[in-house]
Parts: structure tokens; sequence; C-alpha cells
């Protein structure tokens, strides 16, 4: 069977295909109907070869793929022009990633709505304290001088690697019940998952945090295997009173091949992609990019007077970056439409349904 090539169009998520068999061998759709893409082989970050209704297609395209992965796809437009949407992404052996509800977990403050209702499930006092304090650790302590432990710390302490920390400590046997408390106390999956434990059913925002937690494992799974991208929620309270949560999203820099070599070598570039509403500034979204000890990047706002005040901060910023020993070539403020400001970084890693296609060019 010969594989139906894909050709790249003038719009990065959207791919064309052009026939290299008979119009006989393309496939069969009907409109909304709904059909899975198995990546049967990745060639390159963005080329692969699919299985889609039992017809293998090369596809290109900035949908991020990942050997074994299946991509969920809906028709929208059959005949001569057929198009698909992604509507999600299934790992090998796990559910589909559930991006709606981290989205609603973000958007609701479902960390600060889990705070307060810590007592109308009748938990103690320590075990309300434990939690709450678990969940300021979390944050950037924006107004304490922060460490350069502090990103390492706050992924170590999220849950995203609960599992893992758990199998390590178990396979020592000298393990007690005092280093095993410790650990859990300390990872927001394992304590959540114990307070659940003790109240069931009823503690209805525990058990929405643990299942968002759950998917946000699934979800930096599919990131760090397609794009090294990690994805965090960062629930912050500010001294004035205000309790939002942020969205982090770091990207490792990618592996390639060395052209002589064949080994692996890093492009050493990081990037770092904060997002956060304030009730003064309104929407703002912070992009860097990180090479050695050199900090470049933007700041996205969606008015003037936020713009005014961030700029007249840029250089305070800047000075004490270059205290710290790093060279900042630029930090530049830009005024953006808040459709782009505050599209959540999940999209990053998976788009919104709709927002990639796939043309097929019968």
């Amino acid at each position: 069977m010969n594989p139906v090539s894909y050709l790249l169009s003038s719009c990065a998520s959207r791919i064309s295909l052009q026939p290299e068999t008979s119009h006989q061998s393309f496939l069969s759709l009907s409109k909304n109907e709904i059909v899975e893409g198995r990546v049967l082989k990745t060639l390159s970050s963005e080329k692969a070869l699919l299985a889609i209704k039992g017809r293998q297609v090369m596809a290109q395209s900035s949908i991020p793929f990942n050997e074994g992965n299946v991509l969920v796809l809906k028709v929208e437009q059959t005949g001569l022009l057929p198009i698909l949407k992604l509507v999600g992404v299934r790992v090998p052996d796990t559910d589909a990633v559930n991006s709606a509800l981290i989205v609603s977990a973000v958007k609701e403050n479902l960390w600060k709505s889990v705070l307060k209702d810590m007592h109308t499930y009748g938990f103690s006092r320590e075990s309300a304290s434990r939690l709450e304090e678990l969940i300021d650790t979390l944050s950037f302590r924006l107004f304490s001088k922060s460490t350069p432990e502090l990103l390492n710390r706050l992924i170590g302490k999220s849950g995203i690697m609960w599992e893992t920390k758990l199998k390590r400590a178990l396979a020592d046997q000298r393990i007690g019940a005092r280093h095993l408390n410790e650990l859990i106390n300390g990872d927001l999956k394992g304590l959540t998952s114990r307070l659940l434990g003790e109240k069931g059913e009823e503690a209805v925002s525990l058990k929405r945090l643990v299942s968002t937690l759950e998917n946000l494992q699934i979800l930096n799974h599919l990131g760090l295997n397609s794009g090294r991208k990690i994805f965090l929620p960062v629930p912050m309270e500010f001294p004035g009173g205000l309790f939002t949560t942020g969205q982090l999203l770091i990207q490792l820099p990618h592996e390639r091949q060395h052209e002589t070599e064949n080994e692996k070598v890093g492009t050493d570039v990081s990037r770092i992609t904060f997002l956060l509403e304030l009730s003064i500034l309104g929407p703002l979204r912070v992009d860097l990019n990180i090479r050695d000890r050199s900090i470049e990047g933007r700041f996205l706002l969606t008015n003037e007077e936020a713009k005014l005040r961030v700029e007249g901060a840029i250089n305070l910023l800047i000075d004490r970056l270059v205290e710290s020993g790093f060279s900042v070539p630029f930090l530049e403020c830009y005024l953006k439409d808040p459709q782009i400001v505050t599209e959540s970084l999940i999209r990053e890693i998976i788009p919104d349904e709709g927002s990639t296609t796939l043309n097929l060019f019968a």
C-alpha cells in the first residue's frame, strides 16, 4: 500500500493532500464523522506517517507528532476539499487529555476553591494548614528573593511527578512511615489524594483537583515527548488579598541530530512563557528566551495604561537580572488584542478544537 502524501499549504496548521494513487484509494468520509489517525512513524518534528481508516498517509503540519499517539479528528467538510479538525490526542494506554477540565480549573481558580471548602468537609485545622502551606509554596513568591532552585521546587511539588517519586521511595526498602508522610505532604497530588481518600465523594472540589492533576500529567507526557514542553498552573496569593492562578509554559532546549557525528546536541535555547491576569494591569503575558546567561523577551498587554506601568518597571527588572549575572539584549512591551494575550498556554501543546485543520484534496 503506497502512502498518500500531504503537502504543506500556506497555513502552518493546514495540510493539503495530493494523490499518488487513483481516486478510488482516497478515504471515504462523511460530514461530522469522527475518525482516528494513528501516528505510525515520525520522520521529523513536523512530518509523520499516519494511518487513517486503513490508509497510510504522509502528514506534515505544526501538530506535534509522537509515535503511537492517536489524533482524534472530526470531518467538517467533504467533497473535493475535505476538512478535518483536531479534536484531541490520545496517548497509548491512557485516556485522552481533558484539556477543557484544566482550562476550567485555571479560569475558576480551583486551588482557591479547594482551600475555601476544606472546613465544609470537616478536615482538621492541621490538614487544612498543611494543604494551604503546600499551595503557597507553589507560587513564584514574587515578594521575596527567589533562588535558582525555585523552578525545580515548583515542578517537584506540583503533583506531576507524584508516581515517579513514590516509585523511587518504595524501591528503597529502608523507607519508613515518617519519610513516606513527608513525601506525601510535600506533593500536591500525594496530599490531595490522601485527603480525598479520607472523605470520598463528598469532597467535590478535592476530587476535581485530583482529576485536574491527572490530566496535567497526561498533558505533560504529551508535551515532553512531542516538543519538550511542560505546562503548570501557578496559584498565587498577593499581599492585597488577590488570589489568582497563572499559567507557566516551559520549553526545554530541543535535541537534534548532529550532521556529521550523528550525536544528539541541544539548541541551548529555553523558552518560558507566563500568563497572568491582574486586577490593575489586566491580562499579562511574558515570553522569555534564555540562552546560557542571556535573557531576552517581551511583555504582551491589552491596554495602554498597563503598558506604561510595565515599561516604567522594566529598567529595574533589567538591573536585577544583570546583578544576578545575566545579560539582557532587550525586554520590550507590546499592545495586543485580548484574545491573543489570554489564549490558554495549553494550546501550545494541544491546539483547541477547530484551531487545527487537515485539508484533504481529492
